[in-house]
């Protein structure tokens, strides 16, 4: 697989001096810089192309802001994970602007609060739940993310409250809700599961 950070990476050792383990370091926060940001961009670029690039936006914020400090699945390569949002975030995208139309408010609000509840209770349950690849260290740290998970959930599902109550905004609304309960979705076994299977999707693929 074609790695564009290493020689980043490389030209730093040479440049600052570095040791073998300061160069890893450097490989690692490079490839999360560099996979996140080519990430949301190219999530927005299949949305806008769609025609969907707000609620696109709307889900992959609400997922990866909770992502960041919930945890969950993760797959073993940052292009596998590129690939599935850009996939998934303007799908679920569709999925709200076609439900936001079909749905009266009354029952915008029962999805839209039952599953806050639901996505609530699995953060409080399960989260922060740590992989190899982003382990937690200490139980200090755990109860930091857990309270930032529980925070930052109950901030969203207020802002979806607020605007469904002024009427702004359902299918925006409903998209951060997809987001949000897909997040919650990748806390649990069948979330692994699922990460595991388009893992070996794509490495039977290639």
């Amino acid at each position: 697989m074609l790695n564009l950070t290493r020689p980043a990476a490389e030209y730093l050792r040479k440049q600052l001096g570095l040791s073998q383990d300061e160069t890893e370091i450097a490989l690692y926060g490079l490839q999360v810089l560099t996979y996140s940001l080519a990430g949301i961009l190219t999530i927005c670029l299949v949305g806008w192309l769609l025609g969907c690039f707000w609620t696109t936006l709307a889900v992959a914020l609400a997922a990866g802001s909770l992502r960041f400090v919930s945890g969950g699945a993760h797959s073993s390569s940052p292009l596998v994970c590129n690939l599935l949002g850009m996939f998934l975030a303007p799908v679920l995208a569709k999925t709200a602007e076609f439900a936001a139309l079909q749905l009266p408010p009354v029952w915008m609000f029962i999805i839209v609060i039952s599953g806050a509840v639901l996505s609530l209770l699995v953060f409080y349950l399960l989260a922060p739940v740590d992989s190899p690849a982003k382990p937690i260290s200490s139980d200090e740290e755990r109860r930091k993310f857990h309270r930032l998970t529980i925070t930052l959930t109950a901030v969203i599902i207020l802002g979806q409250i607020s605007f469904l109550a002024m009427g702004h905004s359902p299918s925006l609304v409903l998209a951060v809700s997809l987001g949000t309960w897909w997040q919650a979705f990748s806390l649990t076994g069948a979330g692994h599961r699922f990460a595991s299977f388009v893992d070996h999707l794509f490495i039977k693929g290639v």
